[in-house]
């Protein structure tokens, strides 16, 4: 996980992934707040673009659109290109409470600097 631009951290939450007509359920290995991997048993092509649903909170759950960009025998590494500010500011807390809290909100400007 060398060289990313965005802090990943390593977290274990429910999840599932929707694409082509399909829903599985999967978990979370890793997150940051520009991608993520899921661990899934599911042949998920390259480029497919996907529906995900972090069960962070049963009440809130975090919503994200993604692109499968890497595929590996036990999950798919995302690319996040879409998500509602909701579940950005979530899914930056989860980051944040794992991580270094300036660096995941200098990277959080950086972000909003795109917008």
């Amino acid at each position: 996980m060398n060289g990313r631009k965005f802090t990943r951290t390593n977290c274990s939450y429910g999840a599932s992934i929707r694409y082509g007509g399909r829903v599985s359920m999967c978990k979370t290995d890793n997150l940051s707040i520009h991608g993520m991997y899921l661990k899934t048993k599911y042949d998920i092509p390259l480029d497919t673009n996907v529906n995900v649903t972090v069960y962070y909170s049963i009440q809130s759950p975090i919503n994200i659109s993604a692109r499968v960009v890497r595929k590996e025998a036990n999950g798919v590494g995302l690319e996040i290109n879409n998500l509602n500010v909701k579940s950005f500011v979530q899914l930056r807390d989860i980051i944040a409470e794992k991580s270094i809290t300036g660096k995941v909100l200098q990277e959080t400007h950086e972000m909003l600097r795109c917008l």
